[in-house]
């Protein structure tokens, strides 16, 4: 039991660890690592299965895809570091992580999210970016003149969604966006 509670003492870092993202564009409020993995479960439990989707796998897979930034922080592409050395960092910190819970399952289902081979693989990660897009308009809202600077949250984003049920929350995301109303 003490290897799990610490173990719970490391994943409890990304309560606090801000998201780099809405911290280098000067979010003064900036979500945790944690808010965004819980509402991005929460999006997978909702909408897994309406979606055909396996829903436990996928709540499982969105609430450990991000387990490594408690150990590595929350590493953006504006870092400069290659998307390869950022997954063997991740890798590590995984491996770390679990290596005293004995739970393979856990590196299991992130390693399948990293791999981005099965359909709910797939589908997590389309969550994980319209969760991020979620919170890029509420931070439009509460910070008006931030807008400009949330764009490149936006950039892209549409041409690699792939599920419908995912693509209709980006279209009613974008246009409250473009309304101007949450």
């Amino acid at each position: 039991m003490n290897d799990i509670l610490e173990f719970l003492h490391k994943v409890g870092r990304l309560k606090r660890l801000k998201r780099t993202g809405w911290v280098v564009r000067g979010i003064a409020d900036a979500e945790s690592v944690a808010d965004h993995s819980f509402r991005t479960a929460v999006a997978a439990l909702v909408l897994s299965e309406r979606a055909g989707m396996d829903k436990n796998k996928c709540v499982k897979m969105a609430l450990v895809h991000d387990l490594a930034e408690a150990i590595v922080g929350d590493i953006t592409p504006f870092d400069g570091i290659s998307i390869e050395e950022k997954h063997e960092k991740e890798r590590k910190a995984m491996q770390e992580l679990v290596k005293n819970i004995d739970d393979e399952k856990l590196l299991q289902l992130w390693s399948e999210y990293e791999e981005q081979k099965t359909p709910e693989a797939k589908f997590v990660y389309e969550l994980d970016m319209i969760e991020m897009l979620t919170q890029a308009l509420e931070y439009e809202q509460e910070h008006r003149e931030k807008r400009a600077d949330l764009d490149t949250f936006w950039a892209h984003t549409e041409e690699r969604l792939q599920n419908r049920h995912i693509k209709e929350i980006y279209r009613l995301l974008l246009e409250k966006r473009m309304s101007g109303k949450s």
